[in-house]
């Protein structure tokens, strides 16, 4: 199962779009597997998508772990807290 397909996806939108191309072309054909290949390259080229964005929200966490931390300091060293 892919997530909706309507939303950008800008690593894969030519991916996205052949397999909505192939699905058009074939509207009978796709349910005997006429676009699988096309859906296997579909799910790689998202999963590779989803794996980016973590790797991206991780980092942004991590920056953000660490300015908290630096601020918390700091109010420490004022006596603030």
């Amino acid at each position: 199962m892919h997530p909706p397909l309507f939303r950008p996806h800008p690593l894969c939108q030519e991916v996205v779009d052949a397999f909505l191309a192939c699905h058009e072309e074939n509207p009978y054909l796709k349910f005997l597997g006429a676009c699988n290949d096309r859906k296997y390259a579909l799910e790689v080229c998202l999963k590779q998508e989803k794996v980016e964005r973590r790797r991206a929200n991780a980092e942004k966490a991590r920056q953000e772990k660490a300015r908290i931390k630096a601020k918390m300091e700091e109010l420490k060293q004022q006596g603030a807290y």
